[in-house]
């Protein structure tokens, strides 16, 4: 099959490239947009409420799913440097097996909770590659932030040592570029991930042009992400209130919206 464009139809020649009987993109009504198209910001919402309806067709895979990712994220609170590693590895890997797994939902009506491990069977290399690439981004930026708190720092000595214009004036403007530089990076570091994973599964795109194409399709819809990422967090902040069950069902509804998006803004409905 043709991963650039999706027009070649599927055959029962085509060699599968998932389990016997399922090729990634093949036999949808659907053309793949490879640098992704431009979505109403309204689209935000729809990608949640479609996330919704998948999760309520298969309650009990994802439920687990959802105890499997909230017991990994625990386990990798008490391993604060290596688990952080490890947890980002897990992470990347679930979200393609996530993603794999809401296409068989949406082709074949059923999944099984083997399958949203996927990613740690295939493709799990370029996978962990795509998240080396993003990590070594946010390894450069830590340490680019790292200077302006120093210099935050130095400021904080200086008003202890009796300069506290001096001083107060290079706190505010380390700790405060610092923040800024750290908030700009992360919304960078998330753009550049958040579509790779597809990509990379899906259609078996490069690590670095999956990266690549993840940012520009992100920066084409800046307006859906605003709209999306705050009732997103909001939603799962009210869900973790009763003792963190809510989000049981909420995380594997996040998770579920990477694929919601992937479809809406890399695919043309209209062919």
């Amino acid at each position: 099959m043709d991963h650039q464009n999706g027009n070649q139809p599927y055959t029962p020649y085509t060699p599968p490239t998932a389990e016997t009987g399922f090729v990634p993109g093949a036999g949808d009504d659907t053309s793949f947009i490879p640098g992704g198209r431009i979505v109403p910001a309204g689209n935000a919402i729809s990608w949640i409420s479609d996330a919704w309806g998948l999760f309520r067709q298969q309650l009990v895979p994802w439920l687990v799913f959802g105890a499997i990712y909230l017991l990994l994220y625990i386990v990798s609170m008490y391993l604060p440097a290596i688990g952080s590693i490890f947890f980002m590895a897990v992470q990347i890997l679930l979200t393609a097996g996530v993603i794999y797994s809401c296409d068989l939902l949406r082709r074949k009506g059923s999944f099984t909770v083997s399958d949203i491990f996927a990613g740690f069977q295939r493709k799990t290399g370029p996978l962990l590659i795509a998240l080396l690439i993003c990590g070594a981004f946010l390894f450069v930026l830590m340490i680019f932030v790292g200077t302006f708190v120093g210099f935050g720092a130095f400021g904080a000595v200086l008003s202890a040592s009796g300069n506290s214009s001096a001083g107060i004036g290079a706190i505010g403007m380390g700790f405060i570029a610092g923040a800024l530089i750290m908030f700009v990076g992360c919304i960078v570091y998330g753009m550049a991930i958040w579509f790779a994973p597809a990509l990379i599964l899906m259609h078996d795109i490069a690590p670095f042009e999956a990266i690549k194409m993840s940012f520009s399709a992100c920066r084409k819809n800046l307006l859906p992400g605003i709209i999306f990422f705050p009732v997103a967090i909001v939603l799962i902040g009210i869900s973790a209130i009763p003792f963190l069950l809510g989000l049981l069902v909420t995380m594997p509804i996040f998770f579920i919206c990477y694929y919601t998006s992937y479809q809406d803004i890399f695919f043309d409905k209209k062919n």
